[in-house]
């Protein structure tokens, strides 16, 4: 099979950023069987689930400006071959200690979630990235829903290693898919390091770019704060039960796939800066009004969850349009830029889940949840300044 010579499609790049994500939470059912054959307890088995999102923080800060250095072709296709031997690792450990060893390697598959967006970048104009990553978003939102039944129907029929079976298996073909599929994109190869790292300073004292990571850290940060919470008041205020408080959690992914297609379809015609714009205003509006009838008095399950789907359908508008804005700001560092935007994304949706359930744990009051989920909200809105006169002044139709 000949070597990939062109930019990669956007299926191959959706398929990607799938594989990173289902590398996540498909296991996620398995953890208490994973206990019981290891003979561990279930909070030390759901550490394969912690610290694999924290390796995948380090790495994305980590994987972006390799990919600026060496490429993003020989990036991908080295991770992908880590994360498929690490996976045939899992399968044949005998101990927990080696099988967490193995997992935290399968880590590196987080340049599978990173150089997608770099490759847009890349490639496309700014509001044709934003359609792309608009389409490579709805893929996001259906992976949390759809990976844990798969992973538990696996779990049924064959065991937790199963999915670590389908783990190796996928990631095999995403290689070849990769082999034949993703020529480089980097237009900047050949720069010595110590240029790339000269120019850093350029990046992180920009306050564009980071106007751009922290509307996205807080924009992804509200959703968490939401799933951190909700189970919490919905079992202690309201009963639901886990059914329920289930189909609850999935109120915003369903918002977020919606905001994401709509995304597909107007960024063509409107400016990133807008539909950044576009998706705060939504997010705040549908929070206000939730707030404002609980305050009123309607305080039922209906409004308090009714209008998380705002939440979503804002972050399906904001997150690509950011993103797009966070990689333009250097395009000559897009991958670096793509890295600790990412990390810094994942650090604060950590926070915001933190600060939920200690907030909520000592009094599930729904209100307090609403209040928090609202803070987020206008703080992603409040730190965008920067990002949307950055929009207006210089986010021109250029590569």
């Amino acid at each position: 099979m000949p070597p990939a010579t062109t930019p990669p499609s956007l299926l191959t790049l959706i398929l990607m950023t799938v594989v990173g994500i289902l590398s996540l939470n498909m296991m996620i059912p398995s953890l208490a069987n994973m206990a019981a054959d290891f003979d561990v307890t279930y909070a030390q088995a759901s550490l394969s689930v912690s610290l694999f999102m924290v390796v995948t923080a380090v790495l994305q800060l980590v994987v972006g400006p390799i990919s600026d250095l060496f490429g993003r072709r020989p990036v991908a296709l080295a991770s992908i071959a880590i994360f498929v031997l690490a996976s045939v690792g899992c399968v044949m450990a005998t101990s927990f200690a080696t099988f967490m060893i193995f997992r935290v390697i399968q880590g590196v598959i987080a340049a599978a979630i990173v150089l997608p967006r770099t490759i847009v970048r890349d490639t496309s104009s700014p509001r044709d990235a934003t359609a792309k990553l608009g389409t490579i978003g709805m893929a996001i939102a259906l992976g949390p829903m759809l990976a844990p039944l798969a992973g538990g129907l696996l779990d049924e029929a064959y065991g937790w290693q199963a999915s670590f079976h389908a783990f190796w298996i996928v990631g095999l073909a995403l290689l070849v898919l990769c082999w034949v599929d993703v020529g480089e994109t980097n237009k900047t190869l050949g720069t010595p390091i110590l240029a790339h790292f000269r120019t850093y300073p350029l990046l992180f004292g920009d306050r564009a770019f980071w106007s751009y990571t922290l509307c996205l850290g807080f924009s992804v940060g509200t959703f968490f704060a939401f799933i951190a919470g909700a189970p919490i008041v919905g079992s202690q205020i309201f009963g639901l039960s886990p059914s329920m408080i289930g189909l609850t959690l999935g109120a915003p992914p369903v918002g977020f796939l919606i905001g994401s297609w709509l995304s597909t379809r107007l960024a063509p015609r409107i400016a990133p800066g807008r539909l950044l714009l576009a998706g705060r205003i939504v997010v705040i509006a549908g929070l206000a009004m939730a707030l404002i009838l609980w305050t009123l008095g309607v305080q039922s399950p209906w409004v308090l969850f009714g209008f998380m789907p705002a939440i979503g359908i804002g972050n399906g508008l904001t997150n690509p349009a950011a993103n797009v804005g966070a990689m333009s700001v250097r395009s000559d560092l897009a991958g670096s830029a793509s890295g600790v935007s990412g990390a810094t994304t994942i650090g604060i949706g950590a926070a915001m889940t933190a600060i939920a359930g200690w907030t909520l744990t000592a009094n599930a009051d729904p209100l307090r949840l609403l209040l928090l989920v609202g803070i987020t909200a206008v703080l992603s809105l409040l730190v965008a300044g920067p990002a949307l006169r950055h929009a207006r002044a210089g986010f021109a139709d250029t590569t």
